[in-house]
């Protein structure tokens, strides 16, 4: 009985140590590949770093192809002038002053002389009614819109347009039900 107990437990330590060495090599496998992976990762980040580097030099970086002043073991071949010019010479003054400019002409300066038509575009009859009380609205003023420069051949001749505005006095005086006047402006053609 005790040798067939030795033997059970034989056996299962057996067991074990296969489950275990199967399991052994599975997770050796799996470290093997997440190593690749990690290798594969580190490669292609560094592509993409060399990248991210030559495209923010290529952004960022000087825009011209000048070298250095001086390059060791590069003669210089363009300032032989100089170096043969006799330094007691004055310079040269070559600057010149600005020449003044001519200021621009304003429109009141443009139109000066010119006929000027007022164009007042009126209100619509439906809309000359509150849309909150429906009371009739006053007239209130007139908005400038525009201004247009018709030329005709032998004159030229300035309409200005102007929108007609429509205040409810009833709304105005908080007999209405809003809280601030209703206005109304005419719509303007095109």
């Amino acid at each position: 009985m005790a040798s067939s107990a030795k033997d059970i437990q034989l056996r299962e330590l057996k067991d074990t140590i296969s489950q275990l060495n199967t399991i052994m090599s599975e997770q050796t496998e799996l470290i093997r590949s997440l190593r690749t992976i990690i290798e594969e990762k580190t490669a292609h980040e560094m592509v993409l770093q060399e990248q991210v580097d030559y495209l923010t030099k290529k952004l960022f970086g000087s825009s011209s192809e000048k070298t250095p002043a001086d390059i060791p073991g590069q003669l210089n071949l363009f300032n032989e002038a100089e170096v043969y010019q006799d330094p007691e010479l004055p310079e040269e003054d070559c600057s010149r002053e600005p020449r003044p400019r001519k200021k621009k002409a304003t429109h009141a300066e443009l139109f000066k002389g010119l006929k000027v038509h007022k164009e007042v575009i009126p209100l619509d009859e439906e809309d000359k009614v509150c849309p909150v009380c429906g009371s009739p609205m006053e007239r209130i003023g007139e908005e400038y819109v525009r201004r247009e420069l018709v030329f005709t051949p032998a004159k030229c001749e300035v309409y200005e347009y102007y929108t007609e505005s429509y205040g409810c006095p009833d709304c105005k005086e908080g007999k209405g039900d809003t809280e601030k006047s209703v206005i109304v402006k005419s719509k303007v053609p095109p």
